[in-house]
């Protein structure tokens, strides 16, 4: 099977980039077109091609992103599902620099602030398709709640740059401890909650 996605995928880099086309353009002698169908499909899962519609694709400029994430879009937290199946994770990470990291007020997300703190941990993903990363700034007010800036991120594969969501213009909060994490802790936001409530009720 490997051989044969070798095969398509060469006759697809023939192609012209950002053409609809149909599924026979990228057919190649000795393999039938069931499996040439499930082979596009394994292609446009990888961000290679998109299929249009039924029996029709259209070959995509690569894209291949590194982002570092701190909140809820890490694994096992509640916005993960929006990496899709078009985000690899590639494992936990570092920041390289210092950041400041904190929470806001009801303790549901964290934000990164550009301020010399300490350095944050998180995970890094490989964004396979542009459209993925469309959606993720729009999911996170980009470019006017938050700003995606490359920062230097340290994991299993060294150091390299990864984009990140991060506030530029907000202030360090006085009434809160930096974060060098973000965990589920649950009692802990119910107790951020609590605290906050009681500020506003008196």
């Amino acid at each position: 099977m490997k051989r044969y996605i070798d095969l398509v995928e060469q006759k697809i880099l023939t192609l012209p980039e950002n053409t609809t086309l149909p599924f026979s353009k990228a057919r190649v002698d000795d393999i039938s077109t069931d499996t040439l169908r499930k082979i596009l499909h394994r292609l446009h899962d990888k961000g290679q091609i998109s299929i249009i519609k039924r029996g029709f694709f259209k070959r995509e400029k690569p894209f291949n992103e590194l982002l570092f994430v701190y909140g809820s879009l890490k694994k096992g937290f509640d916005n993960h599902h929006l990496l899709s199946k078009y985000a690899k994770r590639i494992g936990k990470a570092i920041t390289v620099g210092k950041f400041g990291m904190f929470e806001d007020s009801f303790g549901n997300y964290p934000y990164l602030l550009l301020a010399p703190v300490m350095r944050v941990h998180g995970e890094l993903y490989l964004i396979e398709r542009r459209e993925l990363m469309k959606r993720l700034d729009a999911f996170e007010g980009a470019p006017e709640y938050y700003q995606r800036k490359k920062i230097l991120v340290k994991s299993h594969r060294g150091t390299q740059r990864a984009f990140v969501y991060i506030q530029l213009h907000t202030s360090i909060p006085k009434d809160q401890k930096p974060l060098r994490e973000w965990k589920t802790d649950t009692d802990y936001k119910l107790r951020q909650l609590d605290a906050y409530l009681e500020t506003v009720t008196g």
